[in-house]
């Protein structure tokens, strides 16, 4: 079947690009590899409740990304969550934020902002795009499902870069593949754990909500559950720092991983509760934040039919970032 255009991966800059483009006429098709929509904009679904194992919230800095999230506000998909975090310094000593900004969350988890987005988009889901090559008509891409194949004229890949190059090395010009290539992306594990309902009160009475930490494993701890509305246990994310991440991501015991970081943070929190949760999961992000990210938001190849590359590694390394990027790549398709 062809497309006009053909936009592969639903994380946040493929979807705001899709649903910009399909405002404005154009007719589209978003392919991803995952079963679910967003990217690293990710919630995991647990027994009683859930938790954002990805993106740890949203902090809007430009006016464009504050309109965003304003009118996600306004509909109720994102509440503001906090506007002073805790640091975690090198020294051990919890601190305040000294200055409010304002951090957003979805209560009903960070895959409610990609479902948002996906409204009236065609969406296609499991579906893991092996080839581009060159027709007459644009581009044929194909699918690890042999079943699956499809033409577009334009192709747009909101991918991370690791992840573009092997679909565009044969096809595109030197310059644009080098700038692929010399993007780096840092890795990150993260441990999803939730707790007794009856630990509740001993968390809340901490007054933390997220702690941003500078310590030899740790890069976050986020007190998911007071994201939620009502809340039926505690949940926590811990995330590693990149380096911890690069010497274990490969581990063949991650349950254990997963217990080093709860153990960590039960320690330079002082809260013993957090070593012991009832439940225990570890997700690897191998493409967690772009290292050195190009300056451009969209980047462009040179080839006889139009093929781009977006995303958060286009112009920066957060989700304001990835969205920027789409919006960029949806104004220059006009």
């Amino acid at each position: 079947m062809h497309h006009e255009i053909v936009i592969v991966g639903a994380g946040m800059a493929g979807l705001i690009c899709g649903k910009t483009l399909q405002d404005s006429g154009r007719e589209v098709v978003v392919i991803d590899k995952s079963r679910g929509l967003g990217g690293r904009l990710a919630t995991r679904r647990l027994a009683n409740t859930h938790a954002d194992h990805g993106v740890c919230y949203l902090k809007p800095k430009g006016n464009r990304f504050k309109a965003f999230i304003q009118d996600l506000v306004d509909r109720n998909v994102v509440s503001l969550w906090s506007d002073r975090l805790h640091t975690l310094n090198a020294e051990g000593e919890l601190l305040l934020d000294a200055n409010p900004s304002a951090r957003y969350a979805a209560p009903n988890g960070a895959t409610a902002i990609a479902k948002d987005l996906a409204k009236g988009l065609t969406v296609e889901l499991g579906q893991v795009i092996n080839a581009i090559r060159p027709i007459d008509q644009g581009w044929q891409l194909t699918s690890q499902n042999p079943d699956f194949d499809l033409t577009a004229s334009v192709v747009i890949l909101a991918i991370p870069a690791p992840q573009a190059l092997p679909l565009v090395q044969m096809i595109a010009n030197f310059e644009f593949i080098q700038q692929i290539e010399d993007v780096t992306f840092a890795p990150s594990l993260t441990a999803i754990a939730a707790y007794a309902p009856e630990l509740r009160s001993q968390f809340a009475a901490t007054n933390l909500r997220g702690v941003t930490c500078d310590d030899k494993i740790l890069g976050w701890i986020g007190f998911d559950d007071t994201k939620q509305l009502n809340p039926t246990q505690p949940t926590i994310i811990i995330q590693s720092n990149a380096k911890f991440a690069s010497a274990h991501f490969d581990s063949t015991d991650l349950p254990a991983i997963a217990q080093q970081l709860c153990d960590r943070a039960a320690e330079v929190l002082a809260l013993p509760p957090i070593a012991t949760p009832e439940l225990l999961q570890i997700q690897r992000w191998k493409y967690a934040f772009a290292v050195n990210p190009i300056t451009a938001p969209v980047l462009a190849a040179t080839t006889r039919a139009p093929l781009f590359c977006i995303g958060d590694w286009c112009g920066g390394n957060r989700v304001e970032n990835a969205f920027l990027s789409g919006l960029a790549m949806a104004e220059r398709l006009g």
